[in-house]
């Protein structure tokens, strides 16, 4: 017999797995991979959250670096880093994988819900949903930004639908409070309501929203001293240029292609749509461009364009011919559609984010990739390793993107030049960095202000030809990823037996 709607009762309505539930159970266990950890400011993170957890929010005094040695640091992500630290604490790398990829499962799934209830089409809403997702896996890491993809979503649903005013009012003041303890992009959340509040006719509610918003920016440890983190200057600026997150994407490479393909559906689409408001149509360009900007802005673009996009996508697939696939997808409308207003997700992915946090430990064996954190070919392990067997001293000048994965994985064993925080290495620190790494006039002065034991460097770096040409350095290790470079005469290290190893600092490597 059949299975219809009307033969579902209602514990079956609850049980049976809907499209959300398969959604989220699918995108919750393919991102259980070594990709979480291939971003070294991780490391950091994972020090700050067992700072926080430790001694609570405050001005950390800098353990990572020989060039800001002892410096007081304010970490904005104080609450994101206990979190990830908390994960760590409980079930190592696999716990922190397993809070990330639930986060992230939750949003799409939640997202495909979303859509769907405001299309009413189940094709149009899973394929922006997904592709969103897939957009999203170019940031999706071990780090606090995975909280601001929720955070705006969140946002933007209280302030884009009609109807929610009053909600809005309500709820995001402490939605834009709590991002402000999250991630530095809370003030994006001000931001959407002023602009939904512009482009609807001006609601009173939403303007009032947006000024509770803003002053719900300076509910954190810091005031609203945390703004200044996120304000762009000239150091700034010429750091992002060189970090690839923040470079515009390379349609050419295959991570790109979803990304890609996005864009193309959201070009294409608008041929069938209904006609954009004006801003609706700034929005649109907002996003077109901000995607082709920076990849770090890709998957916000995704997220905030998706109910326009799934909107247009159930258009295009209603135009009789108006698609050369379109029977296929208004057969799959038919046949999912009647169950998915029926059914009601939410006991498969509870289950699955219970299992996967309470059981974090005895799960690890099973997701080795997850569970192995930084040991993926994109860190130099091996080169960290020769540095150990040499006794080279700690004060590394280090590749910008490896500083974090030092740090952790070597425990106090080594000191870094420079990591990830950003706004906290300016000045001297930054210029003198740039200046060696690009061999600028006065660079070999610059080595020499700060005397690094040793240069832990990116393979093809120009520098590690032409720091040996001056006869005061020498390549003791070279593979195709890292060299390491040591000084002449050599300057070793003599280890100390009772040096204090940070929780996790767990790759083993300050120990070879």
């Amino acid at each position: 017999m059949a299975v219809t709607t009307a033969s579902l009762g209602a514990r079956a309505r609850r049980f049976v797995p809907s499209l959300t539930d398969m959604l989220f159970v699918v995108l919750a266990l393919t991102q259980l991979n070594r990709g979480l950890f291939s971003d070294g400011d991780s490391g950091w993170h994972l020090w700050a959250g067992f700072d926080v957890l430790a001694h609570g929010p405050r001005w950390i005094p800098d353990t990572l670096s020989f060039t800001r040695s002892g410096v007081p640091w304010r970490n904005v992500e104080w609450l994101a880093d206990a979190v990830l630290a908390a994960c760590y604490a409980h079930g190592g790398y696999f716990g922190v994988a397993a809070f990330v990829s639930v986060l992230y499962a939750g949003l799409f799934a939640w997202l495909y819900r979303v859509l769907f209830r405001a299309t009413g089409h189940v094709p149009a809403a899973l394929v922006t949903a997904f592709l969103a997702a897939v957009v999203t896996i170019l940031q999706l890491l071990a780090r606090p930004l995975i909280f601001s993809f929720v955070l705006v979503f969140a946002a933007w649903e209280l302030v884009r639908v009609p109807g929610r005013e009053r909600l809005a009012l309500f709820l995001l003041p402490p939605l834009a409070a709590l991002w402000a303890n999250l991630h530095p992009t809370a003030f994006i959340a001000p931001m959407l309501a002023a602009f939904a509040w512009f482009v609807r006719g001006r609601p009173r509610e939403l303007a009032v929203a947006a000024v509770l918003s803003v002053l719900a920016l300076g509910l954190t440890p810091w005031g609203f001293g945390w703004l200044h983190e996120v304000m762009p200057n000239k150091e700034s600026v010429a750091l992002l240029g060189r970090i690839d997150e923040w470079q515009t994407p390379r349609f050419s490479e295959p991570r790109f292609q979803f990304m890609f393909l996005y864009l193309l559906l959201g070009v294409a689409a608008r041929r069938y749509g209904p006609r954009l408001h004006w801003g609706e149509a700034v929005l649109g360009m907002g996003c077109l461009m901000g995607s082709l900007l920076a990849v770090r802005i890709a998957p916000l673009a995704a997220i905030l364009w998706a109910p326009y996009l799934a909107r247009d996508l159930a258009t295009w697939a209603s135009v009789s011919g108006g698609w050369r696939f379109g029977k296929s997808w208004r057969a799959a409308q038919v046949s999912f559609a009647p169950f998915e207003r029926v059914l009601r997700p939410g006991v498969w992915p509870v289950a699955l984010s219970v299992t996967l946090l309470a059981f974090a430990p005895q799960l690890a064996t099973q997701f080795p990739e997850a569970a192995t954190g930084f040991r993926g070919a994109a860190f130099p392990h091996a080169a960290l390793a020769a540095a150990e067997r040499d006794s080279l001293g700690p004060r590394l000048l280090n590749e910008y993107g490896w500083g974090g994965y030092v740090s952790w994985a070597g425990g106090d064993r080594w000191k870094v030049f420079v990591d990830g925080r950003a706004g906290f290495f300016k000045g001297a620190v930054l210029n003198d960095y740039f200046k060696v790494l690009e061999l600028r006039p006065g660079w070999q002065d610059a080595i020499d202000r700060w005397h690094p034991d040793a240069m832990l460097l990116q393979a093809e770096s120009p520098l590690v030809a032409a720091a040996p040409l001056t006869g005061r350095w020498r390549v003791t290790y070279h593979d195709s990823l890292a060299a390491l470079l040591a000084p002449i005469p050599p300057r070793p290290y003599t280890p100390v037996a009772t040096r204090r190893a940070r929780p996790g600092a767990g790759d083993g490597l300050a120990s070879r």
